[in-house]
């Protein structure tokens, strides 16, 4: 008898996170930072977790300015802050983040609005793929994460 991946991982302690599929085909998903509902963009190539300074600010969460700068898909030389006490959710699953950030994302979602995708308000990095032995399966639009 065949047992699907998610049974197996499931089976194996990961916890499934349900992915939906932009119109450009990116993968998301609907979640809470500090119980407000976020966007979340999953990129494998984003090495931090990152989330829009102007929503960290709406949601009224202190920030500290690190000594450094970030870029991004089409943006250099941003200046990053440390969000303290984010408590992201993604469905049951809390994701581990080491840090969480936050940067202007203006320049990410001007380039999802060309392409005709709604804004995103954080994104998903290595850093908790690392923190959790992640796996996406695209063929069921799941990403697979455990407590490690």
């Amino acid at each position: 008898m065949d047992q699907s991946l998610a049974t197996f991982l499931e089976g194996g302690g990961f916890r499934r996170v349900r992915l939906s599929r932009t119109g450009v085909g990116h993968c998301e998903v609907a979640g809470t930072l500090n119980a407000y509902p976020v966007r979340v963009l999953i990129d494998t190539g984003a090495a931090s977790t990152v989330a829009s300074l102007s929503r960290i600010r709406e949601f009224g969460l202190p920030v500290q300015p690190l000594q450094r700068c970030g870029a991004g898909a089409g943006g250099g030389n941003l200046q990053v802050f440390q969000v303290e006490g984010g408590e992201l959710r993604l469905g049951d699953v809390i994701p581990k983040l080491a840090v969480l950030l936050a940067m202007d994302l203006s320049h990410v979602n001007a380039a999802l609005a060309q392409k005709g995708v709604d804004p995103v308000d954080l994104i998903l990095g290595v850093d908790v793929f690392d923190a959790h032995a992640a796996i996406i399966d695209y063929g069921s639009d799941s990403l697979f994460l455990k407590d490690i």
